[in-house]
């Protein structure tokens, strides 16, 4: 099985072709919010109308990459589809999208832990046919590669933490170190509690992984949290 990615962002149709279809549209969107695809397979998960503009239809969407959304991209509006849930608005929408010569703009971002990436693309997705079946192409507009570190993580919302950058979040994090501290006291080599928090900052300042951030789910493995530290630092 392939490795899953996780998608987040917007999609954009004109919006002369949304209130010219805008029952069709709305069903098509409608499907993936009772619809429960998340852990299932690959695709759309979830839509939502987030905007109408006077020239654009503005969807929010989550998805499933195999390994990547950018390889999954081709299944979006095609006659075929690998995902659990068929939707079955989506044969009459890509019929009207490639009738009407409509393209879809799409912005996001896409997170991949198990190949370590994390990229931000702007695509323009296009209804092809061919012998009688409809496939989606693609034109890449934007491509940036992140730089793939819990700061970047947490700033493009694919990871819950802390960055040292945002008072608040630091302030919650110190909560949390306190907690930390008094969980694990028997297994952390500073002496006492400032001393660990003063190592756990400069930690997350300089090390490259961090970049001035920190994941939660580090935290959850008090030992190899602990192990990565003194690596780091080269505490003794």
């Amino acid at each position: 099985m392939a490795n899953m990615s996780t998608a987040t962002g917007r999609m954009y149709l004109e919006r002369d072709f949304y209130e010219k279809h805008k029952e069709l549209v709305d069903k098509w969107i409608k499907f993936y919010q009772e619809s429960n695809h998340i852990g299932e397979w690959y695709g759309l998960t979830y839509l939502a109308t987030e905007d109408k503009t006077k020239d654009e239809l503005i969807i929010e969407f989550e998805g499933m990459g195999r390994w990547s959304w950018e390889n999954t991209l081709e299944w979006i509006f095609a006659s075929k589809d690998f995902e659990s849930q068929f939707n079955p608005y989506k044969a009459k929408l890509a019929e009207k999208l490639y009738e009407e010569s409509q393209e879809v703009f799409m912005e996001y971002v896409d997170y991949e832990p198990g190949c370590e990436f994390l990229v931000e693309k702007e695509v323009t997705l296009k209804v092809e046919k061919y012998d009688n079946k409809y496939e989606t192409s693609m034109a890449i507009e934007t491509d940036i590669e992140i730089g793939y570190n819990d700061y970047n993580k947490i700033m493009n919302e694919v990871e819950e933490g802390y960055r040292l950058d945002n008072k608040e979040e630091v302030k919650a994090l110190q909560v949390v170190l306190k907690d930390f501290y008094k969980e694990n006291e028997e297994m952390i080599t500073e002496k006492n509690y400032r001393e660990f928090k003063k190592d756990v900052l400069v930690y997350i300042k300089q090390d490259r992984e961090l970049n001035g951030g920190i994941c939660l789910f580090r935290l959850e493995d008090p030992g190899m949290f602990l192990e990565d530290m003194e690596d780091s630092l080269k505490i003794a």
